[in-house]
């Protein structure tokens, strides 16, 4: 494999994870706002998130 290929090799793995890593955060929000709906409070959410409460509401706002 030439250099080239590598470098195109490379743009697709790229690609793919970022699709995924998209995947992830999209579900992640969408987790959020259902925990929200079920009367869970921001700061314990973003505890389990690992997150700040800002942004958790945030995402919960969809200012993101």
């Amino acid at each position: 494999m030439d250099k080239l290929e590598e470098i195109q090799v490379n743009r697709r793995k790229h690609r793919n994870l970022t699709d995924k890593i998209n995947y992830i955060d999209n579900e992640l929000a969408e987790l959020i706002r259902q925990a929200f709906a079920a009367g869970i409070t921001g700061p314990t959410i973003a505890a389990a998130a690992n997150l700040s409460k800002e942004r958790v509401y945030q995402i919960r706002d969809g200012r993101r």
